[in-house]
């Protein structure tokens, strides 16, 4: 996960959907029903052990369908620049699979599939340093990771006073 040194209106951003939803019942359903047929597409593809050099269609079919959802509603859930950023990063750092813009989209964050190791994550930070430098912004790699565990019972005491 990366974040991105802007941000958006959540809120705002969802209720502009619903309301574009509500207007064209029939055209959103079409369009959602397609972004949803994608995102089984990965799905599909990450529990067959697919490669990474095998992602790029399945993201490219994903974002496709956000940024059409986006002008159609009249929100940036995927904004040019977030594009720019996933495609760049996406073709610039060998380990990369591809990325979205999560949640609600907008200037945020972006999410990538990448090789899980210290080589791939180097070259992410080194790639983001320099994005940030040339594009005058502050995007950086966060320490976060999917996990399978699922919901898990944690230690308070681990996270000190504040959690009293």
């Amino acid at each position: 996960m990366c974040d991105v040194d802007c941000g958006s209106e959540t809120v705002g951003m969802v209720k502009r959907v619903l309301e574009w939803k509500k207007k064209d019942a029939e055209g959103s359903k079409k369009l959602w029903d397609s972004l949803q047929s994608c995102n089984e597409a990965l799905a599909e593809k990450l529990t067959s052990g697919a490669t990474l050099g095998e992602f790029e269609e399945a993201f490219a079919a994903i974002g496709e369908r956000i940024r059409e959802m986006g002008t159609k509603s009249g929100v940036p859930i995927e904004p040019p620049e977030q594009t720019e950023l996933l495609d760049a990063v996406t073709k610039g750092v060998k380990g990369v699979a591809g990325g979205v813009v999560p949640g609600a989209g907008g200037y945020d964050a972006i999410v990538l599939l990448v090789k899980d190791d210290e080589e791939t994550l180097s070259e992410i930070e080194d790639f983001l340093k320099k994005w940030s430098l040339v594009k005058k912004s502050n995007v950086k790699l966060l320490g976060t990771r999917g996990e399978l565990e699922g919901a898990r019972k944690e230690d308070a005491s681990k996270y000190g006073e504040l959690v009293k």
